[in-house]
């Protein structure tokens, strides 16, 4: 990993750079960038995904279906080459980063999480963003693709650059998981050396969810997006945020819980959402899943990996361990199953570490689902509704369903 960082951050600048001279070409009204070609390929790309879909299953199905509903209806704004189609996009893009900066903001505020004056300030950036987007000023709209498009890859060239310092740091015979992982997870002192290619695929790796709909004693009052992935509430007032862990039978089980019940009354939520140290209280790993199960219920939700990185699990949970606390927001349940599943699924890409495997990878639209729920979770809090979504995510990548372009047309083609 060090020796890909310098790659790495010469390719943050080169994206950067090119994100820049894009958006520079936007406040001038698209004078250079290829508006009808971009138009075209992402035409192409929604009716490939829409193909998909039809082929697809289950969640998958819909991913690709929102994914070509979406480039399909953007394209055809692109295409149209309207003043009327600029100013849609302007307001749907505007909408887009003013949502995801109020929600940045509020999780900052509210939760209080590391480095939240950071998340603050970027959420703030991006309702000015959106601000800038919604102005006719200086094309009136006729450059907001283009300015969309440079400052999406102005961001994520920062991004690897930031990545790439983090990955000069690493030290030897470490996981990749240590450049992902918040800096305080786990004990410093424990200088483990991890194999990459001890991949396990005979066993089981499961984790288990449970909802806060389905984990509630009692009938819950109908919120679709917040029971999902935030809390559910009975009529009583009750609160229910559900439940995650992992399980690697036969001896390795992750469930953590406080050691004394939480006040969860409507009062007294709020401030327990503060990730802070005054709101940390002793933690309680439970045994096993029968046990827990016995005790509670059963999860509803189960995502079976066959495919992990067994040692570097059982080095985790050895290290995680080490620390017997327990916050609702920064050291839960769910964040303790996030980071062990990162942890191994560490280089169980290993075969497929290939440029042509690497394209693979990188047009996968659960990979960039998956960042973006890692990304939504580091900002406010992990919960069940997050880790349900990841996890099918991740599972989507380390156990693909066969399904694409190529196998599509076979499939057609066989079936006249």
């Amino acid at each position: 990993m060090r020796k890909a960082a310098p790659v790495l951050m010469l390719a943050g600048v080169i994206w950067g750079g090119l994100g820049l001279s894009i958006f520079i070409d936007g406040l001038q009204g698209e004078r250079h960038f290829p508006l009808h070609i971009f138009g075209l390929l992402l035409l192409a790309d929604s009716l490939v995904a829409l193909m998909l879909g039809s082929a697809a299953k289950g969640t998958q199905r819909g991913v690709f279906y929102f994914k070509g509903g979406v480039f399909f209806l953007v394209a055809l704004l692109v295409l149209s080459g309207r003043h009327s189609g600029n100013l849609v996009l302007a307001i749907v893009f505007g909408m887009a980063y003013f949502v995801t900066g109020l929600f940045v903001i509020a999780s900052a505020i509210v939760v209080r999480f590391t480095l939240w004056r950071r998340s603050l300030c970027s959420g703030v950036l991006q309702i000015a963003f959106a601000i800038f987007l919604f102005l006719p000023f200086p094309t009136a709209h006729d450059g907001t693709i283009s300015q969309f498009i440079g400052m999406v890859l102005i961001t994520g060239g920062l991004q690897s650059l930031l990545l790439s310092l983090r990955m000069r740091r690493i030290n030897e015979g470490r996981s990749v998981f240590d450049i992902l992982a918040p800096q305080d997870l786990l004990r410093s002192d424990d200088k483990a050396l991890l194999s990459t290619t001890d991949i396990a695929t005979g066993g089981k790796l499961i984790v288990h969810v449970w909802t806060p709909e389905g984990s509630s004693e009692n009938e819950t009052l109908s919120r679709p997006v917040i029971s999902r992935y935030i809390a559910a509430v009975d009529a009583n007032g009750v609160v229910s945020t559900g439940h995650a862990a992992l399980e690697m039978p036969p001896s390795l089980y992750i469930s953590l819980y406080p050691a004394a019940d939480i006040d969860r009354s409507p009062s007294e939520f709020f401030n327990t959402l503060k990730a802070v140290e005054a709101n940390s209280v002793a933690g309680l790993f439970q045994p096993d899943y029968q046990t827990e199960a016995r005790n509670w219920c059963e999860s509803d939700r189960k995502i079976i990996f066959t495919t992990f990185n067994a040692a570097a699990l059982t080095s985790f949970c050895s290290r995680y361990r080490q620390v017997e606390t327990y916050n609702l927001t920064l050291r839960n349940c769910s964040s303790s199953v996030a980071y062990a599943l990162e942890a191994a699924l560490d280089g169980v890409l290993h075969d497929r570490c290939t440029w042509r495997g690497f394209l693979q990878l990188f047009l996968i639209p659960e990979l960039w689902i998956a960042a973006q729920l890692r990304k939504r979770a580091t900002t406010m809090a992990w919960t069940p509704g997050l880790v349900l979504d990841y996890t099918r995510a991740l599972h989507a990548i380390v156990h693909p369903s066969g399904v694409s372009l190529l196998s599509f047309i076979k499939r057609k083609i066989f079936a006249q």
